[in-house]
């Protein structure tokens, strides 16, 4: 064999082994563009299953928040009602005492005001009361110093123990017991 057959020969060989790295390059080439294209198949899936679950996240606190301003919208609107209402009967009051039954309601506060009071004590009325107080006190059969120095609409107040503890039996203080009963009832439909 000549020296131009051994450079044939070393050039063919040369050529074919170029040939196998470039073959076993371009797999390898290929292997990581679909290494990566997977890659980035899975980031891109993941991203979107993110942002996916974050606006049904969002979307769920948007719902949320809608509701509970509904809800205050609502409870707003009842607590005006009943204050409404009870502003109109608080006005309404002070009729009270020109109605026939009045004096049998006055003789009703008197007895639970007087419940259980075993001491000496001042019963406190409206001046325009003082008449009818007094009477009452006789029906019930008991002696009472009556005083005209309480403001009200009608009813009473107790003074015991020398003025220390005053039992309290007026209109508006039962209006105010019913007005803390339905803004009881308008915080529950708030906050339930």
């Amino acid at each position: 064999m000549g020296l131009e057959d051994i450079f044939r020969a070393l050039e063919e060989q040369a050529a074919k082994d170029s040939e196998a790295v470039l073959v076993e390059a371009r797999a390898h080439a290929e292997a990581i563009v679909e290494e990566a294209e997977t890659e980035a198949a899975r980031a891109r899936d993941a991203h979107v299953t993110d942002a996916e679950r974050a606006a049904r996240t969002h979307s769920a606190q948007d719902l949320n928040s809608a509701k509970l301003e509904v809800r205050k919208q609502l409870a707003a609107v009842k607590e005006r009602a009943v204050t409404e209402v009870f502003d109109s009967a608080l006005a309404g009051l002070g009729r009270i005492r020109s109605k026939p039954e009045y004096p049998a309601a006055f003789r009703r506060l008197a007895d639970e005001a007087l419940e259980g009071v075993a001491e000496e004590f001042v019963v406190l009325v409206d001046p325009t009361d003082v008449d009818l107080a007094t009477k009452v006190m006789a029906d019930i059969g008991l002696s009472a110093d009556v005083r005209g120095d309480l403001s009200t609409a009608g009813g009473l107040a107790v003074a015991i123990e020398g003025g220390r503890v005053t039992i309290r039996n007026t209109l508006e203080d039962r209006l105010d017991k019913l007005r803390g009963l339905a803004q009881a009832d308008v915080a529950e439909i708030l906050f339930t």
